[in-house]
């Protein structure tokens, strides 16, 4: 009976440890729809496939800010609106994530904005998708 503790700590820590890996991820559909990224005004949308590779590079800390000569494709995006956010946030519950959170560039370096919050600046009713720029 004293070792019913250890085996569960065990049996836990394998199951984060799995969960953690990017292919599992992948598989199981947990990332798909979830690396968004968008301007404040919502003009330049993005969704990262993971398949594909990432978007912003790992190493270049201004990875998120649209340069002067949109090399996204966007040429709508006004130069007060040059910001990209990432639209997912950090929850400490998701701890198939945990390992994301602690060595992932993507949560220390481009900021955090809320998805909700550009819906309503961008509005769907009046506002056609761009092909060059948005995404979703």
């Amino acid at each position: 009976m004293c070792h019913e503790p250890k085996r569960w700590y065990w049996l836990a820590a394998v199951v984060i440890l799995f969960t953690n890996w990017p292919a599992f991820k992948n598989i199981t559909g947990l990332n798909d729809w979830y690396y968004r990224y968008s301007n404040i005004s919502g003009t330049f949308t993005v969704l990262e496939n993971p398949f594909q590779g990432r978007i912003f590079g790992k190493y270049d800390k201004d990875a998120f800010i649209l340069n002067k000569r949109n090399a996204y494709g966007c040429v709508t995006t006004l130069q007060s609106d040059i910001i990209v956010y990432r639209l997912f946030a950090i929850n400490p519950l998701k701890f198939w994530r945990w390992g994301e959170y602690i060595f992932d560039l993507r949560y220390r370096r481009i900021p955090y904005t809320d998805w909700e919050a550009i819906k309503k600046k961008r509005g769907f009713g009046y506002l056609k998708i761009s092909k060059g720029c948005m995404e979703f």
